[in-house]
């Protein structure tokens, strides 16, 4: 049987152009981040991993998903962000840092911005 939800999603993710399915998958990730932040609040140390690992995996989705020959500069900074993000939120996982997870979800808010803003232009 189909999870109505399921169907939901995915008749939204069909319906959007690729900038604003790329802006879903930052929001994905932020939310990630925010769960892992109440997690480390809440000494949850199995959710946050959790949420840790699912946010590093949506964003080694998104790197994956770059395209050096067409995107030239715009792809290389982009994979410069990824790297930065990715390597403070493995730094905030080791020492339970919600300040630096705070300030990626601050660096990945900016950059969704961006890709919703191209999303309604396309």
């Amino acid at each position: 049987m189909i999870n109505p939800y399921q169907s939901y999603i995915k008749t939204e993710l069909d319906s959007l152009p690729v900038a604003g399915i790329i802006a879903k998958g930052y929001d994905r990730i932020i939310l990630e981040l925010k769960s892992a932040i109440e997690n480390i609040e809440k000494r949850n140390i199995k959710g946050k991993i959790e949420n840790i690992s699912k946010a590093i995996d949506l964003l080694t989705t998104l790197r994956l998903g770059l395209d050096f020959e067409k995107g030239g500069e715009i792809a290389r900074n982009l994979e410069d962000i990824y790297s930065f993000c990715e390597r403070e939120i493995q730094l905030a996982n080791l020492k339970n840092d919600v300040e630096r997870l705070q300030n990626v979800i601050k660096v990945l808010d900016t950059v969704k911005s961006g890709w919703e803003e191209l999303a309604t232009k396309s």
